[in-house]
């Protein structure tokens, strides 16, 4: 992942396809035109109304939700698409691995042992995404269950 984003364009795109792409938006710090200067902003949404650009909703270093006017931005710097791994912005990355954890509980209950291939590729993804330490031991034995199969699908 670690990929150079190059606009809100790019932004909007990675967020509206979060499921398929996994990972968040991080950047090295944002500023407002305040002078307010946020490091490690984790953007979690970019609002459009047809081809305008007008909210920008970002989480900060300190668990801070903001959503502010794009006027309102004076900088965002290096932002990335990084692997929920990777993230330095510790209250987001903690909120969003719950999250993703809640989704896996649920992708194992919904199907029970039936494991398609789409099922596979899924948690495959997210566990790249996360990373493999998982402190939940029913879900990491449901994970340990499956690992083998995991190689039949790279």
């Amino acid at each position: 992942m670690r990929i150079q984003i190059n606009g809100l364009r790019d932004i909007h795109a990675i967020l509206s396809n979060q499921r398929k792409l996994g990972g968040v938006i991080e950047t090295s710090f944002l500023r407002l035109r305040s002078g307010e200067e946020y490091p490690y902003a984790c953007i979690t949404h970019v609002d459009l109304l047809g081809s305008n650009y007008y909210s920008i909703g970002f989480v900060t270093n300190e668990g801070k939700k903001m959503i502010v006017n794009v006027n309102e931005v004076s900088v965002i710097s290096s932002p990335e698409h990084k692997k929920i791994a990777e993230v330095k912005n510790s209250v987001y990355k903690n909120l969003v691995i719950k999250e993703k954890f809640k989704y896996l509980k649920r992708l194992f209950d919904i199907h029970q042992g039936s494991y398609t291939i789409h099922f596979l590729k899924e948690v495959k993804m997210i566990i790249d995404d996360i990373g493999f330490d998982i402190p939940d031991p029913e879900l990491s034995s449901m994970i340990l269950k499956i690992k083998d199969q995991f190689k039949s699908i790279s």
